[in-house]
């Protein structure tokens, strides 16, 4: 995933849109547009706020893995050990729990 996709990832997930974006940061939207698809890059301010903003870390952004000791985010603890997953794996994890405890709540309250 290049950076684009993820600053686009990360807009997404806070359920905004560019010009959102643009006028939060002060900065015109087609400049948002620009980083998203990987025709420009922010400078260390702007990158700061952007990763602020989608509550992301600045590693993430840059290279889509966080780099904090012991870090646990996008692993799974499998048959004795921990499994790396892909974002999508992980994303389909957390779909798949969310239906089961829907489902599960959903026969209790019958």
């Amino acid at each position: 995933m290049t950076f684009g996709a993820r600053l686009k990832k990360a807009r997404k997930n806070k359920q905004l849109i560019q010009s959102q974006v643009a006028e939060l940061l002060g900065i015109d939207f087609t400049t948002i547009s620009k980083y998203e698809n990987d025709k420009s890059e922010p400078d260390n301010e702007i990158l700061q706020k952007l990763a602020d903003l989608y509550e992301v870390s600045i590693d993430w952004l840059l290279t889509g893995e966080t780099k904090t000791k012991g870090n646990l985010d996008n692993k799974i603890y499998f048959n004795g050990e921990y499994v790396k997953l892909t974002d999508d794996e992980a994303q389909h994890l957390k779909d798949t729990l969310e239906m089961y405890r829907l489902w599960k709540q959903s026969k209790t309250e019958k």
